[in-house]
């Protein structure tokens, strides 16, 4: 059985004769490709030293077939690398390699049909976080160089190997991010070394990002980031705009008839800022204050995120948000844990003081959704 890797991860264990297989069902499904020649069958036993180069040539025999799209995403080949080999009943170990916060990478040994859960509580063990700390901090998937993603629990983060085996992160497409946004419990952490050395190398590396607008101040986290002085970097940081905000790749929206909107979500507020349909910024943008949020609902069939607002005497108005970021939330907390990666966990996580005491709000109850069609 040869353990097959791929931009520096496994994708798959699988014997000679599967690889004759796929190379023979391929060039009939694509019989005008011309492809590469499939290491040559030995009829005597191999050497460690020509098992090796075997296996390194059954590597590039993938990597060059699968550098063609459409061969890459047949489901000829998607089958191939998603199917457990035949001897192993689908829970062969695996190695997978998460990027962390401080720019190292972990390298964990898990099943390979782990959920998300299984294997962020290996990664947590793997790098000596406490069950406290890793109530603050996630499993995500890298989807391009400025939006990660978070796996739902259930999801099976090998598959994401066999479906991303080029990324933006190098060697992998999967990474520990924090998922706080209440700057009060951040504080309470800072005598927690691994969550503040975390926190800190996050918050440098979205300020390079442009996440977080240092403006006036940058000269002085600069050299705070110099020092290594993390608490101080980030209690300054704190105060500045963009801190604990998630930015959504552009999309459409109903309330506009041309161009997109990029939003930008935080424990303070919901915002759209309007951009081109390419996502270059444009001047306008409008933020909701959550009081004025009035009821939300998601149309998963039509990937979009619609919500009310209500300002002042005006009535009410509805806004469609069309991504592919939908889905439907876990009970709100206001600690670590959530759902997944979307926009109304957050109208979620600050209305539930209120919902506490308002016994008439029933809108973001997943039993009563809003009604109202839009």
């Amino acid at each position: 059985v040869y353990n097959v890797y791929m931009a520096g991860r496994q994708l798959c264990s699988k014997r000679y004769r599967e690889f004759a297989i796929l190379h023979q069902n391929l060039k009939r499904e694509f019989a005008n490709f011309t492809f590469p020649r499939l290491p040559g069958k030995w009829p005597f036993s191999l050497s460690e030293q020509q098992l090796d180069a075997r296996r390194r040539g059954l590597e590039e025999y993938l990597e060059k077939v699968c550098s063609i799209r459409v061969i890459g995403e047949s489901d000829i080949m998607q089958e191939f690398l998603s199917e457990s080999d035949e001897n192993y009943n689908g829970v062969s170990d695996v190695e997978l390699r998460v990027a962390l916060p401080d720019i190292t990478t972990v390298t964990v040994r898990v099943k390979k049909n782990s959920t998300t859960d299984q294997v962020y509580q290996a990664v947590a063990a793997k790098v000596g976080m406490d069950s406290i700390t890793a109530n603050y901090f996630a499993l995500f998937e890298v989807i391009n160089h400025s939006f990660v993603r978070k796996l739902a629990p259930n999801e099976f983060p090998h598959k994401l190997y066999v479906q991303n085996y080029t990324s933006a992160v190098p060697g992998t497409c999967l990474t520990i991010r924090k998922w706080l946004f209440t700057t009060e419990e951040e504080v309470l952490l800072n005598d927690n070394d691994l969550a503040v050395t975390y926190f800190f190398h996050q918050a440098v590396d979205d300020v390079k990002k442009g996440y977080i607008k240092a403006e006036e101040k940058s000269y002085q986290l600069q050299k705070l980031c110099e020092q290594r002085k993390m608490v101080m970097y980030l209690n300054m940081l704190r105060t500045c705009e963009g801190y604990n905000e998630i930015i959504f790749p552009h999309c459409s929206c109903d309330s506009r008839r041309k161009g997109h909107v990029i939003t930008a979500i935080s424990i303070k507020h919901f915002k759209l800022h309007a951009c081109t349909e390419e996502g270059q910024l444009e001047n306008q943008v409008i933020a909701f204050e959550w009081d004025e949020m009035q009821r939300w609902d998601t149309d998963e069939e039509g990937m979009a995120f619609c919500f009310e607002y209500a300002r002042g005497e005006k009535k009410p108005r509805w806004v469609k948000i069309f991504t592919p970021y939908v889905t439907v939330p876990s009970p709100p907390i206001l600690s670590g844990s959530a759902f997944l990666f979307i926009p109304f966990l957050f109208f979620s996580l600050v209305k539930v003081e209120e919902e506490a005491t308002d016994k008439d709000n029933k809108n973001c109850s997943k039993d009563n959704m809003c009604s109202k069609v839009i």
